[in-house]
């Protein structure tokens, strides 16, 4: 054989073995052709949606399909979570336009194309604003609320608005609210928590990525911590407030509610902003996101950490033991991942009782004020004048006591009832953030409340969602009454499958310091399940 001859048989052996003897042995130690990635809704944050549409195996428009075939088989049907009051019909063509402006132009923000649902205290143009309240006509605004602005600007989808609280009568859940009681779905015998009940519960439910409620006094921390969720109000002034009906000018917020600290920071990133509507959000300059704060709570590291816990907030009655057992395994997680933990961290006053709205909450004394305010951003289509004119003709005795007995306080800056208050809430606020300082801490975590109640005992339909009985358990009113920054994340269930909650407390303007603790202790404690009664529908989880 000549050496030419050698060589090109040499050469035709090695593209055999190339060819088929390579291969053959990959496959037969199992390994794929192509990795494959499983898209599951019921645990997907915005990143992984992102993920499945950039791949092509989802889009926008089949995302607002999976969330309204789970409304459908869940809200008044099946368990009647009942959750939504009104769905956007032009949701699906929204998606279809976002989807061809993704294709064309790229995404705007990780928000573009994504489905979320917004309390029915907050406007959203063309869709109308129920407050929970049947008497108040369901104005249609003609204007978005700044948030709403701002989320839509990011390319977000307004798939629905979620029942709120009664916002102004007397009886709850009875014959003035427009649908009546929202459930809990992991246990439809307890109550889902209010007045941000609707958010609270449709996101427990995934009806939607993410949602928006508000707080006055912890209407969006009891619902986050009754339904397993992630709950964030950031420090007083970062987000606008107007376009939303309102009961204080001190102490209202709106924040986002998720399913995972990503994704609430993928909200608060375009939710914050200032407005010169709100003159609030003059605080929060030199505060906003600088960049995205989202791309900044990626990596779990709780080593560098040090967390205070103030126990002097928290319930020590017998009825907590369960929910304080859990809150402790909480703190072991935290310990376990590197956290320093200082316990406990002495205020030397009573801080549960200090901080509660009923010491230092200035809302009272505002309803009228504020609720004038709002009515007045609806223009003259508005279906009253002025709290006072809607007070009388739909009659007192249809209201809440606080807003006929604000009719006769004077302005705030004569009143001494609200100076006392108001002095009261800017000591504590003081106080949390000189212990924090002192003791060079990250951040203070509390156990936020206890358990849900048990719905029929929140006296009948009069009564708040958040139950009667849940007040003598609260230990969380810091955060509310004093506008420092709060998240709730989930520590765990008892053994009738109620969810508790812890809160992450820090210091103004650290917010983004408090989303990276948060972060961390997530990625560490993994505690959040989803419920049971309202399951995966079919098309939902895929490989791609």
């Amino acid at each position: 054989m000549t050496a030419s001859k050698f060589l090109c048989a040499l050469f035709t052996l090695a593209i055999f073995a190339c060819t088929f003897l390579i291969p053959a042995r990959g496959l037969a130690q199992g390994a794929p052709a192509h990795a494959r990635t499983t898209f599951d809704l019921q645990t997907a944050t915005v990143a992984e949606i992102n993920a499945a549409i950039d791949a092509g195996a989802l889009s926008s428009e089949k995302l607002v399909r999976l969330y309204l075939n789970r409304i459908e088989a869940y809200d008044k049907k099946g368990p009647k979570i009942n959750s939504v009051i009104t769905l956007n019909p032009g949701a699906l063509e929204e998606a279809r336009a976002l989807d061809a402006e993704r294709k064309t132009k790229g995404r705007r923000s990780p928000l573009h194309g994504i489905p979320i649902v917004v309390k029915d205290l907050v406007d959203v143009a063309g869709l109308p604003t129920t407050a929970g309240f049947k008497p108040f006509g369901a104005p249609i605004p003609e204007r978005d609320a700044a948030i709403v602005a701002r989320l839509k600007a990011a390319g977000a989808i307004i798939l629905a608005k979620v029942s709120a609280e009664n916002w102004f009568g007397s009886d709850g859940f009875g014959a003035t609210h427009p649908i009546g009681a929202t459930l809990n779905p992991y246990n439809v015998e307890y109550s889902p928590g209010g007045s941000s009940n609707g958010p609270g519960a449709s996101m427990a439910s995934w009806f939607a990525a993410v949602s928006v409620g508000t707080d006055t006094g912890g209407s969006l921390q009891m619902p986050a911590s009754y339904n397993s969720l992630v709950g964030l109000l950031a420090t007083q002034g970062l987000v606008s407030r107007a376009g939303i009906v309102p009961r204080s000018i001190t102490q209202d917020r709106a924040g986002p509610l998720g399913r995972s600290v990503y994704d609430v920071a993928v909200m608060i990133d375009a939710m914050a902003g200032f407005d010169p509507e709100d003159l609030d959000t003059r605080a929060g300059l030199g505060h906003y996101p600088q960049g995205a704060w989202a791309g900044q709570v990626a990596v779990p590291d709780l080593k560098k950490f040090r967390i205070g816990v103030l126990r002097e907030a928290m319930s020590t009655l017998p009825a907590n033991a369960e929910a304080q057992a859990l809150f402790d395994a909480s703190l072991e997680d935290l310990r376990k991942a590197g956290a320093q933990i200082l316990d406990p961290v002495i205020s030397g006053i009573d801080l549960g009782r200090q901080s509660d709205s009923s010491s230092i909450g200035v809302w009272p004394y505002e309803v009228i004020i504020a609720g004038d305010v709002y009515l007045k951003r609806l223009g003259p289509k508005r279906p009253f004048q002025t709290m006072r004119e809607m007070i009388t003709k739909v009659g007192p005795d249809k209201f809440v006591d606080s807003y006929v007995s604000a009719l006769s306080y004077p302005p705030p800056d004569e009143d001494p009832g609200f100076l006392r208050r108001y002095r009261g809430r800017q000591a504590i606020r003081d106080l949390v953030e000189s212990l924090l300082a002192r003791y060079d801490l990250d951040a203070f975590v509390i156990q936020y409340v206890s358990t849900p109640p048990l719905a029929k005992n929140v006296t009948g339909v009069a009564a708040p969602a958040g139950g009667r009985d849940s007040r003598t358990l609260r230990g969380g009113g810091i955060v509310s009454s004093t506008g420092l920054p709060g998240i709730i994340m989930p520590a765990g269930y008892t053994k009738d499958n109620l969810p508790v909650g812890i809160e992450f407390i820090g210091k103004s303007f650290d917010d983004l310091r408090l989303l990276q603790v948060a972060y961390g202790y997530e990625q560490a404690a993994k505690k959040r399940k989803s419920p049971q009664i309202t399951p995966p529908l079919p098309g939902e989880k895929f490989d791609y």
